[in-house]
């Protein structure tokens, strides 16, 4: 699936000097990876399917959607400050070109606290998957917060998801 209904009618940021990062950008599939519970390492296997992606050459981005504990840019050694392009956010890039965003990369400090509710940190991965230029991916991971909170079902209904990762860890249960 690619998120741009005509790809020719895409405009290229070099022939163009008018517009936003959405209209730029040209991904072609988006992965959710989510789990029922946190500390199951959803965010390490978002980074660990990342680096097998970049080694196989595809082009791969992640969008730290679990806005209260992200840590998708602790595992690249990654700190901000971005940087706002012509057109958009830059995202952070990995060694491996792994392109990174995730909303404490946008604080004045990167371990200031966010606390926040379920529609301002929906409204807030909108704009990230809207304002970031991510340019051409073949795979865009969203690492989302534990649970099947409002940023979860907003994600599942306002981007064009078309692949989830269900991350899971058994539990003993005592009766």
């Amino acid at each position: 699936m690619n998120t741009t209904t005509n790809p020719e009618q895409k405009k290229s940021p070099e022939k163009d000097n008018t517009g936003t990062a959405m209209e730029y950008n040209h991904i072609q599939n988006v992965i959710a990876v989510m789990s029922g519970k946190g500390g199951v390492g959803k965010s390490l296997v978002t980074s660990v399917l990342a680096v097998a992606l970049a080694r196989k050459g595809y082009q791969v981005g992640i969008l730290d959607a679990d806005i209260t504990g992200p840590s998708i840019p602790t595992f690249f050694g990654l700190h901000g400050p971005v940087e706002s392009g012509k057109f958009g956010i830059q995202p952070l890039q990995s060694s491996s070109g792994i392109k990174v965003i995730t909303m404490n990369l946008l604080l004045p400090s990167e371990d200031q606290s966010i606390i926040w509710r379920g529609p301002l940190i929906s409204k807030a991965i909108t704009q990230l998957w809207g304002d970031v230029m991510w340019g051409n991916l073949e795979y865009m991971l969203i690492d989302l917060p534990p649970g099947t909170s409002d940023v979860a079902l907003t994600i599942m209904q306002s981007l064009p998801v078309n692949g989830i990762v269900m991350v899971t860890m058994p539990q003993a249960f005592l009766l």
